[in-house]
């Protein structure tokens, strides 16, 4: 018998739902949007390393929803420019450690320059084979099947496909998340037990987990702690 420990059973792609940033704020008695902000500078860019570290292939968060445009205006354009910063400062450092950045989500639904930090980001870091982090942005569940399914008529309608065709394997092709592997592991932080739609089609098997802290609080150990609860779950797949 060989004496070697089996390793711990990580999650290939680990989505997560980045609630409860302005919470988290307000608890510490400072302005709602500093949350986000510290998600940004701090939070999300601890939790790809750690990805990274515990050899996680795909790590996506979801940072604003097609719903989130009804909050205040200087809220929507604060985040906005948290995005831009993104593109502008932290995606070259993650470059740098062979990530490669994908984004999904409505992406003509947001500001013309933050559509093409996406489009440079995404073919700057094409062709890395490290972790994958995908951004849901202006992303909500029934709007990406919407436009899957638009996509799949314009494909129709140019010969290309044809409906009859169509099988619960092949429909992945017209949705945002076109060639990822299917979510394993969904963490929605702040303790909220929904899915408010995040990735409707391709979560029907994945392991859910719903921590009491919030987003901003979740630290490189408590995303261990994560990874380790989806290794002592039992997946079934139906059977």
């Amino acid at each position: 018998m060989s004496d070697a420990v089996a390793k711990p059973a990580v999650p290939r792609h680990l989505a997560i739902i980045c609630d409860g940033n302005r919470r988290w704020a307000r608890s510490q008695g400072w302005n709602p949007f500093r949350g986000h902000q510290h998600a940004v500078d701090h939070v999300i860019e601890q939790l790809i390393d750690t990805a990274i570290e515990l050899e996680i292939e795909y790590l996506t968060f979801w940072v604003f929803s097609t719903h989130n445009w009804q909050r205040s205006r200087s809220e929507v354009r604060g985040l906005m420019d948290l995005f831009r910063q993104y593109f502008d400062e932290q995606l070259e450092r993650n470059h740098q450690k062979s990530v490669r950045v994908r984004m999904i989500g409505n992406l003509s639904g947001l500001p013309e320059d933050i559509q093409e930090r996406v489009r440079r980001g995404q073919a700057k870091t094409k062709d890395n084979t490290g972790l994958t982090v995908t951004l849901a942005m202006n992303y909500g569940g029934r709007d990406e099947l919407i436009r899957a399914i638009k996509r799949l008529d314009e494909r129709a309608k140019a010969g290309e496909f044809s409906v009859d065709q169509l099988t619960e394997d092949n429909f992945g092709q017209f949705l945002d998340t076109a060639g990822m592997p299917d979510p394993d592991f969904v963490v929605r932080t702040s303790g909220e037990q929904r899915l408010s739609g995040y990735l409707l089609w391709q979560i029907e098997y994945a392991e859910l987990y719903f921590p009491e802290f919030h987003f901003p609080e979740f630290t490189p150990e408590r995303f261990r702690e994560a990874v380790a609860e989806y290794g002592r779950r039992q997946r079934r797949f139906g059977k």
